[in-house]
């Protein structure tokens, strides 16, 4: 089945009822950028229903829910990409609902937090004009992940809430004035892309790779490191990968992870170290 394009012209809805009208088995591969952050994955079909999703990181409903939130972006249809075992069992009709009320609320939400590379801080000496505050259990959730250097992408991925509930979260507790927001620096932004990314072709063993990289280079912080510093690292990281996944698939993963850095350095403006407040 011949079917690839880009989501700003043929929106996921429009590919869901397509490949169901059509009763495909196969898996589509979708890859946009979405409040600072690039996401890519696949979307399962069998018979013209959607059996599953993945997006390194996240859980099959929350990576469905998540394409949806993707305004642009390359997808292709492949007919020989399989899910043996299903993993989401809602139907099209009830994930495209609740989809399209999850991209409605993004839009909303990203007044509030614009970005999921942003790094969420306590406020010192907060003040709130409606005296008390009580805060739910996830809500405490996040408080306590709040340490001026996580990202709410991190937040959401270490609390298990995902990225749609912790901005909820996030998003309130910047209403209720308890925290604050601030850029992050370049190594903020790059470490995580480089651990996503690094996990596509390793697996669960990439973030130890990376942080013995980090340490052998002499990186005792990411938040302040170089891009030079971090592709050093990066080549570190390959020599200790071919030993773990072979030299052909390490060098397609550092051939990766130097493309990302690279492409990094030319879109981004922020600074090689933490600015101050968004305010």
């Amino acid at each position: 089945m011949a079917l690839s394009g880009d989501l700003s012209e043929f929106p996921l809805t429009d590919i869901i009822q397509l490949v169901a009208l059509s009763k495909k088995t196969g898996g589509v591969h979708i890859r946009g950028q979405r409040a600072g952050q690039t996401i890519e994955g696949w979307l399962y079909f069998r018979d013209g229903q959607i059996i599953g999703a993945t997006v390194p990181g996240m859980r099959p409903l929350d990576a469905v829910f998540t394409f949806f939130t993707l305004a642009s972006g390359p997808f292709r249809f492949y007919d020989d990409r399989r899910l043996d075992t299903p993993t989401i069992t809602l139907s099209n009709e009830a994930i495209i609902m609740e989809g399209i009320l999850r991209q409605e609320s993004w839009v909303a939400l990203q007044q509030h937090v614009p970005s999921l590379t942003l790094v969420p801080r306590l406020v010192p000496n907060p003040t709130t004009g409606s005296g008390e505050i009580n805060l739910e259990a996830e809500e405490w959730r996040v408080l306590t992940m709040v340490n001026g250097k996580n990202t709410v992408a991190q937040i959401a991925q270490r609390s298990g809430l995902g990225e749609f509930r912790t901005c909820e979260i996030v998003g309130q507790l910047l209403q209720n004035g308890l925290v604050e927001l601030r850029e992050p620096s370049l190594g903020e932004i790059l470490a995580p892309e480089l651990e996503r990314i690094a996990a596509m072709f390793v697996g669960a063993g990439a973030s130890a790779l990376l942080e013995a990289a980090y340490r052998h280079t002499g990186i005792a912080d990411v938040s302040r490191a170089t891009v030079a510093q971090m592709l050093a690292a990066i080549d570190r990281f390959e020599l200790s990968a071919t030993r773990v996944i072979g030299s052909e698939r390490a060098r397609a993963a550092t051939t990766a992870l130097r493309a990302r850095a690279e492409e990094l350095r030319a879109t981004t403006t922020l600074r090689e170290s933490p600015p101050g407040v968004i305010e």
